[in-house]
């Protein structure tokens, strides 16, 4: 239920996860973060740290197609360097001081493993899988709290489904776009399917306003980033399409409540710069009229949602 969306920064092409290119425009994916590795690297060399260099070029390499004439030229450079550079010997291994926590969080996180199912050999193979991708591209402090912020938002949909009584599959990953949960059955009413669907970006929400409390606390960058990502995540999982949590959202609402919506995610994108919102915006007027709107209102689902798109829009500025 958790998607993650990625288009060209030139064309707006949609892009593959894993592609290094635009196949429209040839723009590289990773245009900035290989400028700003090679004037790095430049200036570093220039310095006398070469080592440090060399460590800057390697992982621009991982960045480029390789058929890409850039591709060669870092080669090159990594192949010089490393001449120059050998690898010191390892350091002797050293006790670290939070080893003596380990025991006590590893019986913590056996128990949350445990409690949503992910224990099951599919779910934790996707799991490792998905986090490996982003462990590549970001770095695992980054990567660790992105996936996590994403399990707890799925743990937020089992949680809702448990308690309607409704089997569920543990999470399953799929690296680069997102993860779900599989219903054993389909809700009985409107009014749970939008529960359910609301929850995951509810617990989405909350970890994300955790990330940011701590970024507060601490000046920590990296939390401040989890918020933001967070945020952004969790808002393009409101787009009411299809099987997002939107979607579910907007099942039990009114004609009237879905414009009412609509309307709250106008005025967030007029307050912001979010254009994630415009989605939102576009698909919730169309569902407005729907056919297959109910009569019934369901006031609880409207304010959640509501609220739910005031809060992530305002953590994605003040985040940012």
């Amino acid at each position: 239920m958790t998607a993650v969306a990625t288009r060209c920064a030139g064309c707006r092409t949609e892009l593959h996860p894993a592609a290094l290119a635009c196949p429209a425009c040839q723009r590289l994916v990773h245009a900035e973060r290989l400028s700003a590795l090679a004037a790095e690297a430049r200036g570093l060399e220039a310095a006398g740290d070469g080592a440090v260099a060399l460590v800057r070029w390697r992982a621009a390499l991982p960045l480029l197609p390789p058929e890409a004439r850039q591709h060669a030229a870092v080669q090159a450079n990594v192949e010089r360097l490393a001449v120059l550079h050998p690898p010191a010997p390892p350091p002797a291994p050293t006790r670290p001081g939070w080893l003596r926590w380990l025991g006590p969080a590893g019986v913590g996180l056996f128990g949350l493993w445990k409690l949503a199912g992910l224990a099951k050999l599919g779910s934790a193979l996707s799991f490792l899988a998905f986090f490996g991708l982003y462990l590549r591209e970001y770095g695992w402090p980054f990567a660790t709290g992105l996936v996590l912020s994403i399990y707890l938002h799925e743990l937020g949909h089992v949680v809702a489904l448990r308690r309607a009584g409704i089997p569920a599959s543990a999470p399953m990953f799929i690296p680069g776009v997102g993860a779900f949960v599989r219903m054993q059955h389909v809700p009985p009413d409107p009014a749970t399917n939008a529960r359910v669907g609301l929850a995951g970006p509810v617990a989405g929400l909350l970890a994300a306003l955790a990330c940011y409390g701590i970024s507060l606390a601490t000046t920590a960058p990296l939390f401040r980033a989890l918020a933001h990502a967070g945020a952004v995540i969790n808002i393009f999982n409101l787009v009411p399409i299809w099987q997002l949590d939107g979607g579910r959202g907007f099942s039990s609402l009114t004609r009237g409540q879905r414009l009412a919506v609509t309307a709250v995610a106008g005025g967030a994108l007029a307050l912001s710069d979010d254009r994630l919102l415009w989605l939102v915006v576009l698909a919730g007027f169309a569902s407005s009229f729907s056919p297959r709107a109910p009569k019934r209102p369901d006031h609880r689902a409207l304010a959640t949602f509501a609220l739910l798109l005031a809060a992530l829009s305002w953590l994605v500025q003040v985040a940012r």
